[in-house]
């Protein structure tokens, strides 16, 4: 947690650490909100909530108890408020060193590499500019320092992978604007019946199921309405149910963006860095990544849910009552399945199905490859998403359309004050079209090139292959470090400065790389233990029932149970999964 220590943050006299916690978490809402809460909802959404809001309920732990409020502490309060007054010269003095030392003969870039990557990462870590803005300063040193040119980086700041992210987010606005993800939770948690445990595994399996095509911020804040509801109509005494019962239900919208490569943009950022590291194979198979990433999802849901009730439903005295006439009435407030959710759960299917069909799946060529070969995911994915801009909604179809479908699936009631025309509107949802996410994905991706590039990756990989470690204890090793840092740095930061380093290390050591990169992308995602760690963890903090104390605790436990489960995971059964991706050599710059 040191690179919190430059947070805008005055301190406080005599404070826990969990209250620590609690006010670096606050201090890190704006950043994290804006782009590691990846594809958040839409501010005009029912669901959506104000950054205000957030940042008002997680003031809640930034004063010691009983009263006792922050107050400064000299230069600590100074500094807090002025980070670049110590970023900056650091980040010359690197500058300066890196410049003035040869790492590597071999590889005479090598340090220009590194003193662009620490600079970079120390930007990124201690915040002293939004992720956004920071993700443009390597496009200016890479080719300062001759790394390479400003037309060569170009081309890998907006990558297929960004499309792909693009379609991704027109998809989620369309299923939140016209609240089809709100009509999913509450048709399966009704279809649990009246036992408590299969109540928690139909709101865990739902949300799981949302968050892995739109925002996991956007699937939990949905969610919490109804949820809400349901821990209101239990008797008192059960606090302790409802702060967990609300922590597990955020565990599984973070869970469940793991297992597609729409569902959070770590994904993203590996698809692309497959494609630059590995540019004659194309793009990674679409169903491929779900085949590996999915099973391992599932079993992290499973084990939360095992977990969950294990405690506080089979091992309690007291029954737990579950009043379904809640979930009755919420059903019957959403009303008949409207003419746009129709259309946009049509267009989500047949989008998953061509997704999942157009790579190859063993002696399955996939589509693409008989009719459009030079169309990838993303092409694919803007083929059916940008139509919704000119499907008609309900309202406009013609009267004996209305009639025929019926009058009453065709009122187009969407939040907001603009009047709805089609499926989507762009007034309607810019406002939650995160630009912010694709130039970090393009920082990413530079990083990625520049560390290859430069032979930074190769010298760093030289040094950790020469340690005598096998491949299981180092696949835990680099789990653990990756976990770990992801709870403090933005997750797409954290995959862009390892993801190359450790899969040139891999195949430096002769174990598959593809293998190891996948790891770290996963391990990204393995942030259960503090509120900015994720959107699901800050939007459940948000409530008030959920103890920083809580959080941490249980966190930890599951982050350790996703180590050693996603290490043995990738180690034993991602190999035979990964087909024509296995031992694809050392990654390449283009």
């Amino acid at each position: 947690c040191l690179p919190r220590l430059f947070q805008p943050r005055s301190c406080c006299r005599r404070l826990s650490v969990l209250q620590c916690v609690a006010v670096m978490a606050a201090s890190l809402k704006d950043t994290r909100l804006d782009v590691d809460l990846e594809k958040v909802a839409p501010t005009n959404s029912p669901s959506a909530v104000s950054h205000h809001d957030l940042n008002t309920i997680a003031e809640k732990d930034d004063v010691a108890s009983k009263g006792e409020t922050s107050a400064p502490i000299g230069w600590t309060s100074f500094l807090a408020s002025n980070r670049e007054i110590v970023v900056l010269p650091l980040s010359l003095l690197i500058l300066i060193i890196f410049t003035s030392v040869e790492l590597d003969s071999k590889r005479p870039l090598a340090s220009e590499g590194a003193a662009v990557l620490l600079i970079t990462a120390l930007w990124w870590f201690t915040e002293v500019l939004p992720l956004t803005i920071t993700s443009l300063l390597p496009m200016v040193l890479y080719p300062m320092l001759g790394v390479a040119s400003v037309k060569a980086l170009s081309a890998k700041f907006f990558k297929g992978t960004t499309f792909l992210f693009v379609a991704g987010f027109f998809i989620g606005l369309a299923v939140e604007r016209w609240d089809l993800h709100t009509r999913v939770v509450c048709t399966i948690v009704r279809r649990a019946g009246s036992r408590i445990e299969l109540v928690i595994g139909g709101f865990m399996l739902s949300v799981w199921l949302l968050s892995m095509w739109i925002s996991n911020t956007a699937t939990i804040l949905c969610m919490l309405p109804m949820a809400q509801a349901f821990l209101g109509s239990l008797p008192a005494g059960h606090e302790r149910f409802q702060s967990c019962f609300l922590l597990a239900v955020g565990y599984a919208a973070t869970i469940g963006g793991i297992a597609t490569p729409v569902g959070t943009p770590t994904n993203g950022i590996f698809m692309s860095q497959f494609s630059e590291f590995w540019p004659e194979q194309g793009s990674f198979s679409f169903a491929t990544f779900m085949l590996c990433a999915t099973p391992l999802s599932f079993m992290l849901l499973l084990v939360v849910w095992l977990g969950f009730c294990s405690i506080f439903v089979w091992a309690s005295k007291e029954r737990i009552p579950v009043d379904q006439g809640i979930f009755e009435d919420m059903r019957a407030k959403l009303g008949k399945l409207t003419f746009e959710q129709i259309v946009v759960t049509a267009d989500l299917t047949l989008l998953v199905v061509l997704w999942f069909t157009g790579s190859r799946i063993n002696d399955f060529p996939g589509w693409r490859s008989v009719v459009f070969e030079d169309m990838n995911s993303a092409a694919v994915g803007l083929a059916l998403t940008l139509p919704l801009f000119f499907v008609p909604c309900g309202a406009r179809l013609p009267q004996a359309m209305q009639r025929c479908i019926g009058e009453d699936r065709c009122l187009s009631r969407a939040p907001g004050p603009i009047v709805p025309r089609n499926i989507l509107d762009w007034p309607a949802i810019k406002d939650g079209f995160r630009w912010e996410i694709l130039f970090v994905f393009g920082g990413g991706a530079i990083i990625a090139d520049g560390t290859v590039r430069s032979g930074l990756a190769a010298w760093v990989a030289e040094q950790l292959a020469s340690m005598a470690i096998g491949d299981y204890l180092f696949l835990i090793s680099v789990t653990f470090v990756i976990c770990f840092v992801t709870e403090v740095v933005s997750n797409m930061a954290t995959l862009a400065i390892f993801g190359s380093i450790i899969a040139t290390t891999a195949s430096m050591k002769g174990l598959d790389p593809v293998k190891y990169l996948l790891g770290v992308c996963f391990a990204s995602s393995f942030a259960f233990m503090l509120p900015m760690a994720g959107g699901p963890n800050m939007v459940v903090y948000s409530t008030g029932k959920v103890p920083v104390a809580t959080m941490a605790k249980f966190g930890l436990i599951l982050n350790f149970v996703a180590i050693f489960l996603g290490g043995s995971y990738i180690a034993l059964v991602l190999p035979s999964l990964l087909g024509p991706y296995q031992n694809l050599g050392a990654p390449v710059a283009g």
